[in-house]
Protein backbone atom coordinates (compact mmCIF):
# COMPACT_ATOMS: atom_id res chain seq x y z
CA UNK A 1 0.00 0.00 0.00
CA UNK A 2 3.16 2.13 -0.03
CA UNK A 3 4.51 3.66 -2.99
CA UNK A 4 7.89 2.79 -4.49
CA UNK A 5 9.90 5.60 -4.81
CA UNK A 6 12.41 8.08 -6.34
CA UNK A 7 14.76 6.98 -8.91
CA UNK A 8 17.30 9.90 -8.90
CA UNK A 9 17.98 13.50 -7.28
CA UNK A 10 19.89 16.26 -9.22
CA UNK A 11 20.48 20.05 -8.51
CA UNK A 12 21.32 22.76 -10.54
CA UNK A 13 21.01 26.60 -10.21
CA UNK A 14 19.90 28.91 -12.41
CA UNK A 15 20.24 32.75 -12.00
CA UNK A 16 19.08 33.58 -8.13
CA UNK A 17 16.71 30.53 -7.80
CA UNK A 18 17.76 27.12 -6.44
CA UNK A 19 16.05 24.14 -8.27
CA UNK A 20 15.83 20.47 -7.23
CA UNK A 21 14.92 17.77 -10.08
CA UNK A 22 13.29 14.21 -9.02
CA UNK A 23 12.53 11.69 -11.45
CA UNK A 24 9.80 9.68 -9.29
CA UNK A 25 8.79 6.20 -10.32
CA UNK A 26 5.76 5.72 -7.98
CA UNK A 27 3.63 2.35 -7.57
CA UNK A 28 0.84 3.80 -5.57
CA UNK A 29 -1.87 2.31 -4.30
CA UNK A 30 -5.43 2.69 -5.46
CA UNK A 31 -8.31 3.97 -3.84
CA UNK A 32 -10.64 1.08 -2.83
CA UNK A 33 -13.48 1.07 -0.67
CA UNK A 34 -13.45 2.07 2.47
CA UNK A 35 -15.25 1.49 6.38
CA UNK A 36 -14.68 5.62 7.27
CA UNK A 37 -15.81 8.59 5.61
CA UNK A 38 -13.39 9.20 2.28
CA UNK A 39 -11.42 12.06 3.78
CA UNK A 40 -10.35 10.87 7.37
CA UNK A 41 -7.12 10.28 6.19
CA UNK A 42 -4.56 10.49 3.10
CA UNK A 43 -0.79 9.75 4.76
CA UNK A 44 2.77 9.84 3.58
CA UNK A 45 4.35 7.51 6.04
CA UNK A 46 7.64 7.01 4.61
CA UNK A 47 8.73 3.32 5.24
CA UNK A 48 12.13 4.40 5.01
CA UNK A 49 14.32 7.14 5.51
CA UNK A 50 13.97 9.99 2.88
CA UNK A 51 16.53 11.36 0.64
CA UNK A 52 17.16 14.56 1.83
CA UNK A 53 19.82 12.38 4.38
CA UNK A 54 21.63 11.01 1.05
CA UNK A 55 21.68 14.21 -0.78
CA UNK A 56 22.35 16.73 1.35
CA UNK A 57 22.81 20.23 -0.17
CA UNK A 58 23.15 23.27 1.52
CA UNK A 59 21.79 25.81 -0.27
CA UNK A 60 17.70 24.81 -0.85
CA UNK A 61 16.06 22.47 -3.07
CA UNK A 62 16.60 18.58 -1.76
CA UNK A 63 13.80 16.88 -3.65
CA UNK A 64 12.30 13.53 -2.35
CA UNK A 65 8.98 11.51 -2.31
CA UNK A 66 7.41 10.57 0.74
CA UNK A 67 6.03 7.07 0.54
CA UNK A 68 2.69 8.37 0.20
CA UNK A 69 -0.32 5.44 0.36
CA UNK A 70 -2.80 7.16 -2.10
CA UNK A 71 -5.66 6.71 -0.21
CA UNK A 72 -8.38 8.97 1.84
CA UNK A 73 -9.86 6.74 4.01
CA UNK A 74 -6.85 5.37 5.88
CA UNK A 75 -8.49 2.25 6.61
CA UNK A 76 -10.07 -0.75 4.47
CA UNK A 77 -8.32 0.50 1.30
CA UNK A 78 -8.07 -2.00 -1.36
CA UNK A 79 -5.08 -4.26 -2.11
CA UNK A 80 -4.85 -3.72 -5.72
CA UNK A 81 -2.24 -1.37 -6.80
CA UNK A 82 -2.06 0.97 -9.63
CA UNK A 83 1.20 2.45 -11.93
CA UNK A 84 1.23 6.01 -11.94
CA UNK A 85 2.84 8.07 -14.19
CA UNK A 86 6.47 8.73 -14.14
CA UNK A 87 6.35 12.72 -12.47
CA UNK A 88 9.71 15.14 -12.85
CA UNK A 89 9.59 17.79 -9.88
CA UNK A 90 11.58 21.08 -9.65
CA UNK A 91 11.55 23.30 -7.32
CA UNK A 92 13.02 26.56 -7.02
CA UNK A 93 13.76 29.25 -4.73
CA UNK A 94 13.82 33.05 -5.44
CA UNK A 95 16.22 34.67 -3.78
CA UNK A 96 17.72 30.94 -3.04
CA UNK A 97 19.06 31.92 0.62
CA UNK A 98 16.47 34.50 1.76
CA UNK A 99 17.07 36.12 4.95
CA UNK A 100 14.53 35.25 7.56
CA UNK A 101 11.15 36.98 7.03
CA UNK A 102 12.12 38.07 3.47
CA UNK A 103 9.07 37.38 1.20
CA UNK A 104 10.17 34.19 -0.69
CA UNK A 105 9.05 33.14 -4.09
CA UNK A 106 8.45 29.55 -4.45
CA UNK A 107 8.21 27.74 -7.69
CA UNK A 108 7.01 24.00 -8.46
CA UNK A 109 7.10 22.40 -11.76
CA UNK A 110 6.00 19.39 -12.31
CA UNK A 111 6.28 17.28 -15.72
CA UNK A 112 5.62 13.74 -16.92
CA UNK A 113 8.44 10.97 -17.39
CA UNK A 114 8.87 12.73 -21.28
CA UNK A 115 8.99 15.95 -20.00
CA UNK A 116 5.77 17.51 -20.83
CA UNK A 117 4.13 19.82 -17.97
CA UNK A 118 1.37 18.04 -16.27
CA UNK A 119 -1.68 20.25 -16.80
CA UNK A 120 -3.93 18.55 -14.98
CA UNK A 121 -5.10 18.27 -10.95
CA UNK A 122 -7.65 17.05 -8.90
CA UNK A 123 -9.32 19.03 -6.22
CA UNK A 124 -8.16 17.87 -2.77
CA UNK A 125 -10.14 19.91 0.04
CA UNK A 126 -10.74 22.98 -2.03
CA UNK A 127 -7.44 23.14 -3.30
CA UNK A 128 -5.19 21.87 -6.33
CA UNK A 129 -2.20 21.92 -3.77
CA UNK A 130 -1.12 22.02 -0.49
CA UNK A 131 2.43 22.75 1.06
CA UNK A 132 3.60 22.54 4.79
CA UNK A 133 6.71 24.40 5.84
CA UNK A 134 8.04 23.12 9.00
CA UNK A 135 11.51 24.49 10.92
CA UNK A 136 14.07 22.08 11.01
CA UNK A 137 12.85 22.37 15.25
CA UNK A 138 9.18 22.05 14.46
CA UNK A 139 9.06 25.83 16.22
CA UNK A 140 7.56 26.91 12.73
CA UNK A 141 4.62 25.78 10.59
CA UNK A 142 3.01 27.19 7.54
CA UNK A 143 0.03 25.21 5.80
CA UNK A 144 -0.05 27.89 2.69
CA UNK A 145 -1.69 26.85 -0.89
CA UNK A 146 0.52 27.74 -4.15
CA UNK A 147 -1.33 28.91 -6.67
CA UNK A 148 -1.65 27.06 -10.64
CA UNK A 149 0.02 29.29 -13.21
CA UNK A 150 -0.97 26.54 -16.27
CA UNK A 151 1.80 24.57 -17.58
CA UNK A 152 2.76 22.21 -14.84
CA UNK A 153 3.93 25.60 -12.89
CA UNK A 154 2.51 25.94 -9.00
CA UNK A 155 3.87 29.19 -7.27
CA UNK A 156 3.59 30.86 -3.78
CA UNK A 157 5.41 33.72 -1.58
CA UNK A 158 5.96 33.08 1.72
CA UNK A 159 8.75 33.88 4.29
CA UNK A 160 10.63 32.22 6.60
CA UNK A 161 10.75 33.26 9.87
CA UNK A 162 13.66 32.80 11.10
CA UNK A 163 17.26 31.52 10.18
CA UNK A 164 17.90 27.72 9.96
CA UNK A 165 16.67 25.02 7.53
CA UNK A 166 12.92 24.21 6.60
CA UNK A 167 11.36 20.96 5.25
CA UNK A 168 8.38 21.53 2.91
CA UNK A 169 6.22 18.50 1.72
CA UNK A 170 3.64 19.27 -0.94
CA UNK A 171 0.65 17.34 -1.11
CA UNK A 172 -0.96 17.23 -4.95
CA UNK A 173 -3.32 14.86 -7.48
CA UNK A 174 -2.20 14.78 -10.85
CA UNK A 175 -5.28 13.79 -12.79
CA UNK A 176 -5.53 10.21 -13.31
CA UNK A 177 -3.44 9.09 -10.55
CA UNK A 178 -2.78 8.57 -6.57
CA UNK A 179 -2.29 11.63 -3.91
CA UNK A 180 1.49 12.14 -3.97
CA UNK A 181 3.53 13.99 -1.50
CA UNK A 182 6.87 15.45 -2.40
CA UNK A 183 9.57 17.17 -0.21
CA UNK A 184 12.57 19.99 -0.92
CA UNK A 185 14.43 21.29 1.81
CA UNK A 186 16.05 25.21 2.09
CA UNK A 187 17.76 26.72 4.58
CA UNK A 188 17.75 30.69 5.03
CA UNK A 189 20.67 33.38 4.79
CA UNK A 190 22.23 34.19 8.86
CA UNK A 191 23.80 32.18 11.34
CA UNK A 192 21.66 29.63 12.42
CA UNK A 193 19.40 30.04 15.78
CA UNK A 194 18.73 28.35 18.31
CA UNK A 195 16.57 25.46 18.15
CA UNK A 196 13.83 24.94 20.56
CA UNK A 197 14.03 21.64 22.11
CA UNK A 198 11.36 18.63 20.90
CA UNK A 199 10.16 17.50 24.10
CA UNK A 200 6.45 15.66 25.03
CA UNK A 201 3.66 17.84 26.65
CA UNK A 202 3.08 16.29 29.70
CA UNK A 203 -0.34 18.22 29.87
CA UNK A 204 -2.23 18.00 26.60
CA UNK A 205 -4.69 21.10 26.99
CA UNK A 206 -3.70 23.90 25.34
CA UNK A 207 -5.08 27.99 25.39
CA UNK A 208 -4.54 30.22 22.18
CA UNK A 209 -7.13 32.55 21.17
CA UNK A 210 -9.56 32.39 23.66
CA UNK A 211 -10.02 29.20 23.10
CA UNK A 212 -8.96 26.06 25.21
CA UNK A 213 -8.27 22.69 23.40
CA UNK A 214 -7.69 19.39 24.89
CA UNK A 215 -6.42 16.29 22.74
CA UNK A 216 -7.49 12.90 23.97
CA UNK A 217 -5.67 9.89 22.01
CA UNK A 218 -7.23 6.38 22.04
CA UNK A 219 -3.86 4.91 22.03
CA UNK A 220 0.03 5.82 21.63
CA UNK A 221 0.96 2.18 20.61
CA UNK A 222 2.36 3.02 17.23
CA UNK A 223 1.30 0.92 14.33
CA UNK A 224 -2.40 0.85 16.16
CA UNK A 225 -5.45 2.38 14.88
CA UNK A 226 -5.26 5.89 16.97
CA UNK A 227 -8.71 8.05 17.32
CA UNK A 228 -7.13 11.74 17.99
CA UNK A 229 -10.27 13.90 19.25
CA UNK A 230 -9.96 17.71 20.06
CA UNK A 231 -12.29 19.01 22.52
CA UNK A 232 -12.73 22.82 22.64
CA UNK A 233 -14.61 25.73 24.96
CA UNK A 234 -14.18 29.22 25.45
CA UNK A 235 -11.22 30.01 27.48
CA UNK A 236 -13.25 32.43 29.64
CA UNK A 237 -16.85 31.06 30.08
CA UNK A 238 -15.54 27.47 29.65
CA UNK A 239 -18.63 27.01 27.80
CA UNK A 240 -18.07 24.46 24.89
CA UNK A 241 -17.67 25.49 21.50
CA UNK A 242 -20.10 24.72 18.76
CA UNK A 243 -19.70 27.18 16.00
CA UNK A 244 -16.43 25.80 14.62
CA UNK A 245 -16.67 26.99 10.84
CA UNK A 246 -15.52 24.41 7.80
CA UNK A 247 -12.16 25.13 7.05
CA UNK A 248 -11.54 23.97 3.47
CA UNK A 249 -14.20 22.00 3.11
CA UNK A 250 -13.79 19.98 7.04
CA UNK A 251 -14.49 21.07 10.67
CA UNK A 252 -10.67 20.91 10.61
CA UNK A 253 -7.02 19.33 9.26
CA UNK A 254 -4.17 17.47 11.46
CA UNK A 255 -0.69 17.57 10.35
CA UNK A 256 2.06 14.77 11.64
CA UNK A 257 5.37 14.68 11.61
CA UNK A 258 8.06 12.40 13.72
CA UNK A 259 11.40 14.53 15.42
CA UNK A 260 13.45 14.31 12.39
CA UNK A 261 10.86 15.00 9.88
CA UNK A 262 11.20 11.65 8.26
CA UNK A 263 7.15 10.68 8.53
CA UNK A 264 4.57 12.71 7.53
CA UNK A 265 0.83 12.35 7.99
CA UNK A 266 -1.79 14.61 6.56
CA UNK A 267 -4.99 13.48 8.34
CA UNK A 268 -8.73 14.61 7.97
CA UNK A 269 -11.46 14.57 10.08
CA UNK A 270 -14.28 11.57 9.93
CA UNK A 271 -16.84 13.78 10.37
CA UNK A 272 -16.61 17.15 8.26
CA UNK A 273 -19.86 19.13 8.88
CA UNK A 274 -18.82 18.72 12.93
CA UNK A 275 -19.14 22.12 14.62
CA UNK A 276 -17.25 21.51 17.66
CA UNK A 277 -17.32 20.60 20.28
CA UNK A 278 -15.52 17.92 19.13
CA UNK A 279 -13.08 17.48 16.18
CA UNK A 280 -12.54 13.92 15.69
CA UNK A 281 -9.26 12.26 13.59
CA UNK A 282 -8.23 8.75 12.86
CA UNK A 283 -4.93 7.84 11.89
CA UNK A 284 -1.81 5.56 13.10
CA UNK A 285 2.00 6.28 14.52
CA UNK A 286 3.92 4.61 12.14
CA UNK A 287 7.26 3.65 14.31
CA UNK A 288 7.72 4.69 18.09
CA UNK A 289 9.05 7.78 19.22
CA UNK A 290 7.94 11.46 19.38
CA UNK A 291 5.33 13.66 16.69
CA UNK A 292 4.44 16.89 16.54
CA UNK A 293 0.61 17.60 15.88
CA UNK A 294 -0.64 20.39 14.08
CA UNK A 295 -4.70 21.07 15.13
CA UNK A 296 -5.82 23.36 12.46
CA UNK A 297 -9.44 25.47 13.05
CA UNK A 298 -11.40 28.47 11.80
CA UNK A 299 -13.92 30.11 14.15
CA UNK A 300 -15.16 33.73 13.41
CA UNK A 301 -13.45 33.49 9.98
CA UNK A 302 -10.34 33.12 11.60
CA UNK A 303 -7.96 30.22 11.51
CA UNK A 304 -6.39 28.84 14.50
CA UNK A 305 -3.30 26.40 14.76
CA UNK A 306 -2.97 24.54 18.13
CA UNK A 307 0.25 22.24 18.67
CA UNK A 308 0.73 19.48 20.43
CA UNK A 309 3.44 16.89 21.45
CA UNK A 310 3.19 13.67 21.75
CA UNK A 311 5.17 9.91 22.42
CA UNK A 312 4.32 6.67 20.52
CA UNK A 313 5.12 3.46 22.05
Amino acid sequence: MVAKEWISVNKYRRGTTAAAIILLGLLAAGCGSASKDEHSQHAAGNQAKTNDEHHNHSASGDASTEGNQGEHSGHGASDEETTAADVRLEWRYSPERPEPGEETKVELFLYDSGGKPIEKYDVNHEKLMHLIVVSEDMSEFMHIHPDYVGKGKFEVIAAFPKSGTYKLFADFIPTGSSQLTVTSRMKTAGSKEAEIPVVKDEDLTKMLEGVTVTLDASTFKSGADVDLTFTLSDEKTKEPITDLEPYLGAIGHVVILNKDLSRYLHVHPTDDNASGPTAQFSTSFPEPGIYKIWGQFQRGGKTFIVPFTVEAE
